[in-house]
């Protein structure tokens, strides 16, 4: 038995579709079971990173469990110090309870001590967390996912012809593809854990400009100006509205970062062992918004 925590998110959903369809056996782990869609024949049961009675039911039997839960998008008990704070090195805890052959965590490229967004301080200490409790682990650390992006910038490219700009636009990304970061996890979750992380970047290195180009192209839009946010009016307006909206106060600095931050990665060695990434190119032509699910 294979447990995903945070298997209804939109990373969560694909591996856990790639472990059922490889024929695992998968529990989804979800404090609201009901509003899960998971394929037919995975479990679902009910679970809260920060209940730990919760997580010791749901990981009982588990040979290995993945984990994509974050706060990045959450506030209160469900933000950065709930989730990457409390919860998962709760999980961590549960788990050294269990035979667990592999906790696959996943974090980001981002993550680092000295980071000037939060919530990449405390990826950065769950890593660790995990690294110092003696357990079979995996640490994934992807960089932007074309997934999140594509969605987010096709909004307003279909919605008002502009293209959404944080900084300069000109900083390169190493985008990687959601399918292919859950291709890895699946392999992952179902070999014992080796005590080792990678960085997953895509094999290609583009600004924000040109990803915003390429969605405009595959929608067939015309990008017919710009919604620029500057790097210091980011840095500025953060902590002024944080108190009123911390979510939005965080992706303003996390907008920051993707302009002032290096944000490519050399992941060859990764992919040379488990099968090349999809280009930005190659991804819009399957998963572009308004053509399938899973973007």
């Amino acid at each position: 038995m294979i447990v995903v925590f945070g298997g209804t998110g939109r990373l969560g959903r694909q591996i856990v579709e790639r472990l059922h369809s490889d024929g695992n056996a998968v529990r989804v782990v979800t404090r609201d079971p009901s509003s899960a869609k998971p394929p037919r024949g995975v479990e679902v049961v009910a679970g809260d990173l920060l209940d730990r009675p919760s997580l010791v039911r749901a990981v009982t039997g588990a040979r290995a469990i993945v984990c994509t839960a974050q706060g990045g998008g959450g506030k209160g008990k469900n933000g950065p110090k709930g989730i990457e704070g409390t919860g998962v090195p709760a999980l961590i805890e549960v788990a050294q309870d269990t035979a667990i052959e592999n906790f696959v965590y996943f974090s980001t490229a981002s993550a680092r001590p000295d980071s000037p967004v939060a919530f990449f301080r405390l990826k950065f200490a769950a890593e660790r967390a995990l690294r110092d409790s003696g357990l079979p682990y995996s640490i994934l650390r992807p960089t932007h996912l074309m997934d999140t992006w594509a969605e987010m910038l096709a909004e307003s490219l279909t919605g008002k012809g502009k293209a959404t700009i944080f900084g300069s636009g000109e900083n390169p990304v190493s985008w990687v593809a959601g399918v292919d970061v859950a291709r890895v996890a699946a392999e992952l979750a179902v070999s014992p854990g080796q005590g080792w992380s990678a960085d997953l970047g895509g094999p290609e290195a583009l600004t924000l400009r040109t990803v915003n180009r390429r969605i405009a192209v595959s929608l067939g839009v015309e990008i017919k100006g710009e919604n620029t946010m500057p790097v210091r009016m980011l840095k500025t307006m953060s902590p002024l509205v944080r108190p009123f909206n911390p979510v939005l106060a965080r992706q303003m600095l996390m907008g920051a970062t993707l302009d002032t931050e290096p944000q490519v990665v050399d992941s060859g060695e990764i992919w040379g062992r488990y099968g090349e990434p999809l280009s930005l190119s190659a991804w819009l032509e399957t998963y572009r918004p308004g053509v399938r699910e899973g973007v």
